[in-house]
């Protein structure tokens, strides 16, 4: 597992969100190819060691006992209680990271309940004109379904079916889940499950919305059955030739052919046909095919037409220069791509002291009771920054204080949870049992995420 503030970083509530709602599903999926945390359990600081010229000091974790596996199991259990009553978007938020507490297979029976309660809440979630909410909501929703896939493909096919509609004109719900679901799908059933995943796709995509992006592991499994792999591409060609999509969703088909053309799944014949096809959508969607219609784009809707050609460019050589001599205007279509803001979260100086003393504690071998006051100390600066109110509109904690309780659970497994009894705000309990829960059941090593931007302080040495 990555350093935690790079975990942190890949939340997809926390990336830019203009023109990058596929960038969401990417990373679910990212999330879900993680490897289980807990290969190596040991802390390693490295700035004190250089200053005197040694060799960094390593100190291993104790091996998880059975013990401590309960007790990790408990935790999260308990930290499920603490989301009774809250409000949906907090819920949404907690029963997101219990999920992804510890390996799919610990307490998958309970994951496998819990990923479809959140399916139906994360649909209580607001919709909104704010790309932002409305991407957070769908994000929930594929996540859900995406979890349920590791349990139960079967049942996650069957959820996706209850959504509504899409159109094809941006990334849906159902849209993000089904690149994964078809995976899970296709794990448990092999290639012989290929026709049932292009029967419900058909059903979804009536006005449009076809998981194209879902169909490319399709495809990968049906590879080595040239005919299969073929008969398959063309029947979804036949169904974007209908002509439903948005210009998301003709994006997301050309998406689709360029990965076909590279894997030689399909036939040079098949390749140019889609080409062609893709550029037709094109031009109707844009006006450039018709003189007489103005079609206003945004500025998102002409870098997915750039994508879109540059695919076919790339897929379908043939199409493309065609294009370049009949529908020169629609080559013309051109966007700047505004790049997104990176803003650089503030070092709180407390969090960050707190880190170094627990860190210094661990590598001096201090008794439990030290232990237990530096800890002590650390949690009361954690709940006078998450006090009831205080970040009112936050679904996750920040990486410092993420960090520091994912450090103190590693030092003391067996009494973390009872410390964070401390935590007065019943989402934040929640949510650090959890992060602990982690830690205790699985435990790894844990780096200060601020030591990067401070040169020359001690730092804990990142995996």
């Amino acid at each position: 597992m990555q350093w935690i503030w790079k975990w942190i970083a890949e939340i997809p509530a926390r990336q830019p969100m203009p023109l990058r709602l596929q960038a969401l599903a990417l990373a679910l999926a990212v999330l879900l190819a993680l490897p289980a945390a807990g290969e190596s359990a040991r802390l390693v600081t490295v700035s004190h060691a250089k200053k005197h010229g040694k060799k960094p000091t390593t100190a291993s974790a104790p091996a998880v006992s059975r013990a401590q596996m309960e007790l990790s199991q408990q935790m999260v259990r308990n930290a499920y209680g603490l989301g009774r009553g809250l409000e949906v978007r907090q819920r949404v938020a907690l029963l997101t990271r219990l999920l992804y507490t510890m390996r799919p297979e610990v307490m998958a029976p309970e994951k496998k309940l819990w990923a479809e309660e959140l399916f139906a809440l994360a649909q209580q979630l607001p919709r909104t004109d704010a790309v932002e909410v409305d991407s957070a909501r769908n994000a929930a929703i594929a996540t859900a379904a995406a979890r349920l896939a590791a349990y139960d493909a079967d049942r996650a096919l069957e959820l996706l079916d209850t959504l509504p509609p899409e159109d094809g004109s941006q990334a849906g719900p159902r849209t993000m889940a089904a690149r994964l679901v078809f995976a899970g799908y296709l794990q448990h059933h092999g290639a012989a499950g290929a026709q049932t995943l292009l029967a419900h796709a058909r059903r979804w995509s009536e006005h449009g919305g076809f998981p194209y992006g879902a169909s490319a592991t399709v495809l990968a499994r049906l590879r080595p059955n040239e005919d299969a792999a073929e008969d398959f591409f063309r029947q979804v060609l036949a169904i974007f030739e209908r002509g439903q999509e948005g210009v998301f969703g003709v994006n997301d088909f050309a998406s689709l052919l360029e990965q076909a053309v590279a894997m030689e799944a399909i036939s040079e014949e098949s390749a140019e046909d889609a080409g062609q096809s893709v550029v037709r959508q094109l031009r109707t969607l844009t006006g450039t095919g018709d003189e007489t219609r103005d079609v206003p784009l945004t500025g998102d809707q002409k870098l997915l037409v750039m994508e879109a050609l540059n695919h076919v460019r790339v897929s379908a050589p043939k199409a493309y220069a065609a294009a370049q001599k009949n529908a020169p205007g629609l080559l013309a279509v051109r966007a700047a791509r505004v790049a997104a803001r990176v803003e650089i979260p503030k070092v709180d100086a407390g969090l960050q002291a707190a880190f170094r003393e627990l860190a210094e504690a661990m590598r001096e071998q201090r008794g439990p009771d030290a232990l237990h006051e530096v800890i002590g100390r650390a949690l009361h600066l954690v709940n006078d920054r998450y006090k009831a109110g205080a970040c009112a509109e936050c679904a996750s904690p920040d990486a410092q204080s993420w960090a520091l309780v994912s450090l103190a659970a590693f030092a003391a497994p067996m009494t973390i949870g009872a410390q964070l009894n401390g935590i007065e705000d019943p989402f934040w309990h929640g949510y650090f049992l959890a992060i602990a829960a982690q830690q205790v059941g699985q435990p790894t090593r844990v780096a200060d995420p601020t030591a990067r931007k401070l040169p020359g302080k001690e730092e804990a040495e990142p995996e």
